[in-house]
C-alpha cells in the first residue's frame, strides 16, 4: 500500500497490461497493489515528494481472508487508513520494545479497510467492464483473419487488446463464451467453409489457407466441428 502524503500528482502507468491513468486530488492519496502485480509507468510528481509504502506479507494476508485481493485501487481516499498510517509513521521514527506489537495490530486493522476498499472496488469494476469492449472484439477478429496461415499465440491476442495474459482470459471468456483456442479454429472453420463452397482451391490448398499445415488434420478437425469431412461439406454446397 502506498500513501503518497505530498507530492503525488498523477501516474500513468501499464498495470498489469492495462493502461491506467489517475489524478490524485484532494485526500485521494493511497493506493493498493496486490502482490506480483507488474507496473509498468511514470509518475507527475510536484518539487517535492513525500510518500509511504507499506508491505503486507502475502501469508499474512491469506491466514486472515477468504478472498485474495487481486485488483489494484489507485487514488482513493480513507481516513481510517491516513490516520493510522501517520501514527505508524511517527512510531516508527523511534521505535520501542512494543512497536511490533503496535505494528501488528495496525496491520491487522489496516488489512480489514483494505479488503473492504478491494470488495467495494472490484463491484464497480465488474458493473463495468463487462469483458472485452466491442471495439477490442473487432481489432481481435481483424487480427485473427490477418493471421489465420500463422501460429497465433495468446500473448499475441492479449497484445492487440493491451492487456496482461491472465486479465485477457478472464476478459474474453465473459465477452465470447469461450476460449481464445475456440474462438481461433471457429474462425478458421468459417473460412474454410467459404473456400470450398466459393472457390475451386483443392483440399490442401484450402487447409493451408486456414492454418493447418496437414491436410489431414485439417479434414479431422473440420468433421469435428461440422460433422462432414470438407469433401461432403463442398459436395454438399455444389449440389
Amino acid at each position: 500500500m502506498f500513501w503518497f502524503d505530498k507530492g503525488a500528482e498523477r501516474l500513468r502507468a501499464r498495470i498489469d497490461g492495462r493502461l491506467v491513468e489517475r489524478r490524485f486530488p484532494g485526500k485521494s492519496k493511497l493506493a493498493i497493489f496486490p502482490a506480483g502485480i507488474e507496473i509498468e509507468g511514470e509518475w507527475n510528481v510536484g518539487p517535492t515528494l513525500d510518500y509511504t509504502v507499506v508491505f503486507l506479507n502475502p501469508s499474512f494476508i491469506g491466514e486472515r481472508l477468504r478472498h485474495a485481493i487481486t485488483d489494484p485501487t489507485v487514488a482513493f481516499e480513507h481516513d481510517g487508513l491516513t490516520r493510522g498510517l501517520a501514527e505508524l509513521c511517527r512510531e516508527a521514527a523511534s521505535p520501542d520494545n512494543v512497536f511490533d506489537l503496535m505494528a501488528e495490530g495496525w496491520s491487522i486493522q489496516a488489512l480489514a479497510h483494505i479488503s473492504r476498499v478491494s470488495e467495494r472496488n472490484q463491484q464497480q469494476s465488474s458493473e463495468f467492464r463487462g469483458g472485452l469492449p466491442g471495439r477490442s472484439r473487432r481489432r481481435l477478429e481483424e487480427y485473427v483473419r490477418e493471421h489465420l496461415t500463422q501460429p497465433i499465440c495468446l500473448a499475441e491476442l492479449s497484445e492487440v487488446v493491451g492487456l496482461s495474459k491472465r486479465h485477457f482470459l478472464r476478459a474474453f471468456q465473459e465477452s465470447v463464451g469461450a476460449t481464445p483456442y475456440n474462438y481461433v479454429l471457429s474462425l478458421r472453420i468459417a473460412e474454410a467453409k467459404r473456400l470450398l463452397s466459393e472457390t475451386e482451391d483443392s483440399i490442401v490448398d484450402v487447409a493451408l489457407a486456414t492454418g493447418f499445415n496437414y491436410a489431414q488434420h485439417f479434414s479431422t478437425t473440420f468433421r469435428n466441428a461440422t460433422g462432414m469431412t470438407p469433401s461432403a461439406f463442398r459436395q454438399r454446397c455444389l449440389s
